[in-house]
């Protein structure tokens, strides 16, 4: 099964996970709206939770939490939130030839936890 974005009619899905793990799928800011949306839709009311990797790109992850948040979900942004990746990226960004043109902004995950009212949380590493 294929399932897109900005699809209307997904109802046999309608509250049907608990988790959602997702990598890459920040980066265009036209599918923000959409993304956030169908999450919503997916994910079981209560104790829900959305897991995304993805590095920030730009402003493209500030624009996709603004549109998280609209949606009724909150969020943190955690940078350190494991202790051998923060190692690594801290290895990479003092000079570790090993990932030639290593940045931050562009290849670094930043973890992210958004919940609502009805319990849905969204953990994004980006």
């Amino acid at each position: 099964m294929i399932l897109h974005w900005n699809q209307k009619e997904i109802s046999n899905m309608s509250d049907a996970y608990d988790i959602i793990v997702a990598s890459d799928c920040t980066f265009f800011k036209e599918s923000h709206k959409g993304l956030a949306q169908t999450l919503k839709f997916l994910l079981k009311n209560g104790s829900s939770e959305a897991i995304f990797l993805s590095p920030r790109r730009g402003d493209s992850l500030d624009k996709f939490l603004g549109i998280i948040e609209q949606s009724g979900l909150h969020f943190s942004v955690s940078e350190n939130y494991d202790t051998e990746v923060w190692k690594r990226h801290q290895k990479l960004m003092n000079g570790d030839d090993s990932w030639p043109n290593y940045e931050m902004d562009h290849c670094y995950p930043v973890l992210t936890v958004k919940k609502d009212g009805r319990g849905f949380s969204f953990t994004a590493v980006f």
